[in-house]
């Protein structure tokens, strides 16, 4: 008789090499046994594929399926998904690492409160700064006496959408269809509004017990640097959200939740994105709006906060939204930036 799968954690791999002995020693060794680790290697040109093997070798539970070319990051998880069996999926990129009893603990509290979808806190490791730990711990915002939260318009965008340390009922997954979709960044964030209207209950592990390695030459580094491609990514993404929702016939009751969304990320792009990239994001995310009939200020005000409501208004106007104190904010940065040189 095959033992129950409680978890299948995903990981997919493309040259990882001084990474991922780290990362599948963190998961082999949970407290929780009832696992199935499913590696997708997306043609890896360095060792990761030996490594794969050899940790194949040493314990069973240890799943490697080859791509036959190599297909990006969003492929390899469907990849993976595709030969899960497990209860739930966890997603861990193959560069980071998990504490020993992270697993237990979520799947402990995945099946006491009846829930679909969990997130869990975590922390940065720097590879360039070691002794620099930053730590982002969710807030916990279910009642005690709950401890779960329900899955709705105005929950969905407080529950931390990036893949690494996401958990998800399979079942609901399959049961929509829902993959990432493939050659664009930002696809975790696609991931997680289309599955999260499915769900009817979602709860956080308030511990920093998933780890990030930020390190150079990573995806999430690409953005942070100001990529222009990922930056308009993400307008490509609020389509791909847009569309799921209409054709579902959700969109009506989670269109609120959509406008926060489109706030969030543009706010995020101008971080880092050249002018040029900012202006033209505007442009998008302004026809989007009037083409839509996304935003109703009498209907939306109330349920948006004073800065996105500003935005919007402005971004319906034609307008950047930027005002005088946002320009003094990047000339203070980069005039510090030349006296640090």
């Amino acid at each position: 008789m095959t033992a129950p799968v409680n978890i299948s954690v995903l990981v997919p791999v493309y040259n990882v090499e001084p990474y991922l002995a780290q990362c599948l020693e963190s998961i082999c060794s949970q407290t929780l046994r009832e696992l199935e680790i499913v590696c997708v290697d997306d043609a890896s040109t360095d060792g990761s594929l030996s490594i794969l093997r050899e940790f194949a070798e040493r314990d069973p539970r240890v799943k490697v399926v080859q791509a036959p070319e190599n297909g990006g990051l969003s492929r390899s998880r469907n990849l993976a998904m595709s030969h899960a069996v497990g209860e739930y999926l966890f997603l861990v990129d193959s560069d980071d690492w998990l504490e020993t009893d992270l697993l237990e603990e979520m799947y402990r509290r995945a099946k006491a409160l009846d829930a679909d979808r969990l997130a869990c806190g975590f922390r940065y490791y720097y590879e360039s700064a070691p002794d620099r730990e930053d730590r982002f711990l969710p807030e916990d915002m279910a009642p005690p006496e709950k401890g779960w939260l329900p899955c709705t318009p105005e929950t969905i965008g407080k529950i931390h959408h990036g893949a690494g340390g996401m958990m998800i009922r399979r079942s609901i997954v399959e049961k929509h269809g829902i993959r990432f979709p493939e050659g664009v960044a930002c696809e975790d964030l696609y991931f997680h509004y289309a599955v999260f209207p499915w769900c009817r209950r979602v709860c956080v592990v308030s511990r920093a017990a998933y780890v990030y390695r930020k390190r150079a030459g990573s995806i999430t580094s690409g953005f942070a640097s100001g990529s222009s491609l990922q930056s308009l990514d993400y307008l490509t993404v609020a389509e791909l959200v847009l569309k799921e929702w209409k054709e579902a016939g959700i969109l009506e009751e989670y269109r609120t939740a959509f406008l926060k969304m489109l706030v969030m990320g543009v706010r995020n792009i101008r971080k880092y994105a050249p002018h040029a990239v900012q202006k033209e994001v505007t442009r998008k995310v302004t026809d989007m709006l009037r083409q839509e009939n996304l935003y109703r200020p009498a209907e939306d005000d109330a349920c948006l906060s004073r800065r996105e409501g500003k935005l919007l208004k402005a971004w319906m106007g034609g307008k950047s939204g930027l005002d005088f104190s946002y320009y003094w904010k990047k000339m203070r940065k980069a005039g510090a930036r030349l006296l640090r040189r």
